[in-house]
């Protein structure tokens, strides 16, 4: 065991209190399991039997007192339907019994006892039904020759291994019983010697762990107390290779490099006595620096607080030049809406004049229709006036048969001349109509050109206040360009103010910054002296 781990020894040790316990546990449940089967055939077989039996036993005596009772206490009574029916009552509690007790049979032998009391109750129930039947037919002397020749000895041994029976499970459940017993006393026992093993098991490991332990940490202390005394030559030495080996091997690299630090540390304090008085020169020069640059730094604010003054009157004017030039192309963009609102009225209106000049075309081109008709209807009242002239001068060849066909000629004539007059008033007025359609056409051509002609010119004017709006917007990012350098400018400027104020602040913490430093260094070199008469106690 002395190469092993701290850890493997640890383990071990658990280890062996662990099977210990689990020993004790596997031998408390074996005597656990030895119990619980014997209480379990207490339960299942030894009560129930001796319980069961007994009750067959109670029916068996009612059975037979009954029948004796009949054949010697009712003389000349004869057999009443009460007593049939408390015999089939007991029989009905014998077979029932018998039947609870048949389940809790788990042995050969009590099986065995079973069937032989099956028997004598079989050669009962026949002497039984023997002596009933005499018992009906009045034959009172032949039922107690049954009774006491063949009923009685089948009772009695019947009750007997009734008897027999009981005692077979009482002794069941005294064996039970009694395994129960030393179930429970052998597991005490067991328990206490496990527990004991356990104990002891426990000790001894906690001993040897102990002594593992605290040997090297003895020797680890003797060492601590050594180096507190300043000597760092000694060196441990526990010949372990466990972790004890492994922090041997720490502390001894540690001592080494300690030994090497002291050794540094004592020569490092003469160099730092050194460099901590060229350093307090070097300070008292930054400090006059330090002054001269917060002298010039205030300066400097003065000249910037002007120049953000300036800028801040310079953003102001581009503010407002800026706000002219977004009014400026707001109206224009509102001139150039109009402008085109005003294309699309002209839009409509020429749309509206061709719609006109199409209407026209369409009446002239009616006019002609209705002078073709004209025409036509010119054409008709000549020949119509012909056939009138034709038919009077027919009439006037017929004389008196003729005159009333003369009259209508007549009429006829005047008709076609009026209607030839009202045709040519009707030409006339559709020459007219044609004229005046003419007349429209060319006014709604001039028109139309008239709004071309607008149009054109709407569309230049509407480019130009274009061109307008776009240098007008090209100029207002221009002019923000210039707001916003103007407002960089200015917050640049109000920035390097306050950058100076701070670097004024600074300069001043930096003198005290200096004048404290040089407090320091007088501490630091009264350190050195320090650092250099305390590593000089190390013996390396």
């Amino acid at each position: 065991m002395k190469n092993w781990t701290l850890r493997q020894r640890i383990l071990a040790s658990f280890a062996v209190i662990i099977a210990i316990m689990l020993l004790m546990v596997v031998v408390s449940y074996s005597r656990l399991l030895k119990i619980e089967t014997s209480e379990v055939a207490v339960r299942d077989d030894a009560v129930p039997g001796v319980y069961l039996s007994s009750m067959i036993r109670s029916a068996w005596v009612d059975s037979y007192l009954q029948t004796l009772e009949l054949i010697g206490l009712r003389e000349d009574k004869g057999l009443t339907d009460t007593d049939k029916a408390d015999f089939k009552s007991y029989e009905a509690r014998i077979l029932q019994q018998m039947a609870n007790y048949q389940a809790t049979i788990s042995g050969g032998d009590d099986q065995a006892e079973f069937d032989k009391f099956e028997a004598q109750h079989q050669a009962y129930n026949t002497a039984l039904a023997a002596v009933v039947e005499r018992l009906q037919n009045n034959d009172l002397a032949g039922a107690r020759k049954l009774f006491d020749t063949q009923m009685t000895p089948s009772w009695v041994a019947g009750r007997m291994k009734l008897n027999d029976i009981i005692t077979e499970n009482k002794n069941v459940a005294d064996r039970a019983t009694n395994a129960i017993d030393d179930a429970v006393s052998a597991a005490k026992i067991s328990m206490f010697v496990s527990l004991a093993l356990a104990i002891l098991a426990a000790g001894l490991c906690g001993l040897l762990l102990m002594r593992a332990i605290m040997a090297p940490m003895q020797r680890i202390v003797d060492i601590l107390e050594t180096m507190r005394d300043g000597d760092l030559s000694k060196r441990l030495n526990l010949e372990r290779k466990d972790e004890f080996g492994a922090v041997e091997t720490g502390f001894n690299d540690m001592m080494t490099e300690l030994t090497a630090l002291v050794s540094q540390a004592q020569r490092s304090s003469v160099q730092v006595t050194t460099s901590v008085t060229e350093i307090a020169a070097t300070s008292k020069q930054q400090q006059a620096t330090a002054t001269e640059t917060a002298a010039t730094t205030t300066e400097i604010g003065a000249t910037s607080r002007e120049i953000a003054a300036t800028s801040k009157d310079l953003v102001r004017t581009m503010t407002e030049v800026s706000t002219a030039a977004d009014q400026a192309s707001v109206a224009a963009g509102s001139g150039q809406q109009g402008l085109a609102r005003m294309e699309e009225t002209m839009h409509s209106v020429m749309g509206a004049a061709d719609l006109v000049n199409a209407k026209l075309a369409i009446l002239n081109e009616k006019a002609g229709n209705i002078n073709q008709v004209v025409v036509t209807i010119v054409k008709v009242a000549d020949q119509t006036n012909l056939l009138s002239l034709n038919a009077a001068i027919e009439a006037e060849k017929a004389g008196e048969y003729g005159r009333g066909f003369a009259v209508v000629a007549t009429e006829v004539r005047r008709l076609a001349d009026q209607t030839a007059v009202a045709t040519y008033d009707i030409e006339q007025m559709v020459r007219e109509i044609q004229s005046a359609v003419s007349a429209g056409v060319m006014g709604m051509d001039k028109f139309s050109e008239e709004v071309r002609r607008g149009m054109f010119e709407v569309q230049q004017v509407g480019e130009q206040l274009s061109q307008i709006i776009h240098q007008v917007q090209a100029l207002a990012p221009r002019v923000l360009m210039v707001n916003e350098g103007m407002q960089a400018q200015a917050t640049g400027a109000e920035q390097i103010n306050h950058a100076l104020v701070q670097l004024g602040d600074a300069s001043s913490q930096t003198v005290e910054s200096l004048r404290q430093a040089s407090f320091a260094i007088d501490e630091l070199s009264q350190v050195a002296v320090g650092l250099r008469s305390g590593v000089s106690r190390f013996k390396v």
